[in-house]
């Protein structure tokens, strides 16, 4: 295996394992919305496809969301994560419209859940999660959009090229 390759794949394990530490250590569950959490994953998401691009955000997404479940106690949500989370990481950046592939990825992730939600717990319940999910993703977009310029400056995400 040649050095861009290993320096590539070590690079998404750190960041996988990043994102999930920002999900795990920030996780708040918030009154009232039927046992919803809000969490800080959306951050290493939207910061990965900002940095590296769409293929390794959705590895990292995917694996991140899955690992915060399994370590959470929300096993029973852990492959829905992974690929509702991968998915909203292919999705922000699928176009060069910023515009667009935020709203691609906020649908696919809340909408996601949404779907999951109402198939354990019933619409009603599903329903009350969906506000916790906007707000968790908005918060994932605007913190990544304001840190990953910063990022890129240290050079962390060097050796990628946007896809």
């Amino acid at each position: 295996m040649d050095s861009k390759k290993i320096k590539k794949i070590t690079l998404i394990a750190i960041w996988t394992a990043l994102s999930f530490v920002l999900g795990r250590a920030f996780t708040f569950v918030v009154p009232g919305s039927a046992g919803n959490i809000l969490t800080l994953l959306d951050v290493g998401i939207y910061s990965a496809v900002f940095l590296m691009g769409k293929r390794e955000a959705s590895v990292i997404g995917g694996l991140a969301a899955f690992l915060l479940d399994f370590t959470a106690g929300y096993s029973n949500y852990m492959f829905f994560s992974l690929i509702i989370h991968g998915s909203q990481g292919y999705l922000a950046g699928l176009t060069r419209s910023k515009t667009l592939n935020f709203a691609l990825s906020l649908i696919v992730m809340v909408g996601g859940y949404f779907l999951v939600g109402w198939m354990f717990y019933g619409w009603a319940s599903a329903l009350t999660g969906l506000w916790v999910n906007v707000i968790q993703v908005g918060l994932g977009y605007i913190l990544a959009r304001l840190l990953s310029p910063l990022i890129r400056r240290t050079g962390i995400s060097n050796g990628f090229a946007k896809n």
